[in-house]
């Protein structure tokens, strides 16, 4: 997949989806899969807003558009130069001109232009003058209330995983780098693998949860936690602790991606390490539970 992160460029005849794709929920996955179905180089732009909390990091975001199968995605910083752009000018100097587009799919709330002055009737005007179909989805729903970013986000929070999940289609997930802890799990017979999530990402509470994680291709099964540690002594940063069934083998430096599939229990604070220990093994018996169900 070929990444663009700026205005200077030169494409054609491609199928352009647009939107913010937070997530890029099920709702998301019409306008992705109606470009990809023309035949033509699928194009996504993304709008990356500053200071904002996401679903999904921008690296992580980019990872699930290339498994989706998108061709080129193009990341556009909303700055105050950008806001100010007039939508004939998005219209025919990016999606005419600069990407070369003969079909644009859009959802039906899609606003763009300075002070959000172009609309889906705007943008069909200005494709039949440019040479492009455009194509609008109203909003999916599930169980009757609208599939969104909003409500996704408000699921994660609420450490509702099934929900946020159907929502999604793919789990949530978290997708890193496996970086050096402190080995308490290895003392414990339990060796760990630990990310590190950036500060803009949406988290679930901290705590327990059955995970699943894919590293260099293969499945596994797991059980991780989500918080500070604060059985540990010490400050320890925001991050998951990561134990993968049936692993054998170093995971340092290898990116792992772990989805979570259910939340077990709240992060909490033992009196020891021992009872800590304990803990541990129930957590990870009601994990293999939990997942060996999935399975069915």
């Amino acid at each position: 997949m070929k990444i663009i992160t700026n205005l200077d460029f030169q494409l054609d005849n491609t199928a352009v989806c647009i939107g913010k794709f937070d997530g890029i929920h099920r709702g998301h996955r019409l306008l992705v899969n109606e470009a990809k179905n023309s035949g033509l180089a699928t194009v996504m732009i993304t709008f990356l807003f500053p200071n904002v909390q996401s679903i999904y990091s921008r690296e992580e975001k980019r990872f699930l558009a290339e498994e989706l199968g998108i061709d080129i995605l193009v990341e556009i910083s909303v700055t105050k130069e950008f806001m100010r752009m007039q939508a004939k000018t998005f219209s025919r100097e990016i999606l005419a001109e600069r990407l070369g587009a003969k079909k644009v799919v859009v959802g039906a709330d899609f606003c763009f232009g300075y002070k959000r002055a172009g609309n889906v009737d705007f943008l069909i005007k200005e494709g039949k003058k440019c040479g492009f179909e455009v194509f609008v989805f109203e909003k999916l729903r599930q169980d009757g209330e609208v599939i969104s970013s909003t409500r996704i986000r408000e699921e994660i929070l609420k450490g509702n995983m099934s929900e946020a999940n159907a929502l999604l289609a793919t789990p949530y997930f978290l997708r890193g780098k496996v970086e050096e802890g402190n080995h308490i799990g290895r003392t414990m017979s339990v060796p760990t693998a630990n990310l590190y999530p950036p500060a803009a990402k949406v988290l679930p509470p901290y705590g327990v949860y059955a995970v699943r994680a894919e590293v260099e291709g293969k499945q596994y099964g797991g059980v991780g936690n989500l918080g500070v540690k604060p059985t540990i002594p010490g400050e320890n940063p925001v991050g998951m602790e990561v134990w993968l069934f049936g692993y054998n083998g170093n995971l340092y430096g290898k990116v792992l991606t772990v989805s979570f599939i259910e939340f077990l229990r709240h992060e909490k604070k033992f009196a020891s390490i021992e009872e800590l220990k304990e803990q541990i093994k129930k957590d990870t018996n009601r994990a293999e539970e939990i997942l060996s169900l999935r399975d069915r």
